[in-house]
């Protein structure tokens, strides 16, 4: 037998629904500001009162950043940083969650716990020492020592 919906709740559902949309808008909007303030022009960017779509599509940002290979670098910096973090981390977590799901052996329990509660050391407190680790080992300035830390820091 259907369940007769009432008005009210009806009601609950046009107000969830209206909550919703709020929501969404409200997270979305600011990707929507920093897309179409990337086809604004410098003097349309910084107008009062402010542009809600752009008056004049532009490139010229665009060919800023593309045109300095200096930026460039920096893109591509970022962008191997980020590959070699997220290929070994997945590769270690992935290796990590196959042995202890598959495999029993001696304090696996002990070791799981010990795992699990380094998640509750803030990870900012590592980052001093983990800094002096960096320089005494003669990484800094380098990607070894990018790689390093963000792996220290993404992996449970």
């Amino acid at each position: 037998m259907r369940k007769r919906h009432t008005t009210k709740d009806r009601l609950i559902t046009v107000a969830l629904h209206i909550a919703l949309v709020a929501g969404l808008f409200f997270a979305a909007f600011p990707i929507y500001w920093m897309l179409s303030s990337s086809f604004k022009s410098n003097t349309e960017i910084f107008a009062l009162p402010p542009t809600i779509l752009p008056k004049a599509f532009t490139l010229e940002a665009y060919a800023a950043i593309l045109g300095d290979p200096v930026k460039l670098r920096f893109f591509f910096n970022s962008y191997f940083v980020a590959f070699a973090v997220t290929v070994l981390t997945v590769l270690i977590a992935l290796l990590a969650a196959y042995g202890f799901s598959r495999f029993n052996f001696r304090g696996k329990g002990s070791l799981n716990t010990l795992i699990i509660s380094t998640q509750t050391i803030p990870p900012i407190t590592l980052l001093i020492p983990f800094f002096g680790l960096v320089v005494s080992y003669r990484i800094f300035d380098t990607y070894t020592a990018l790689i390093l830390t963000y792996l220290v820091f993404t992996l449970p």
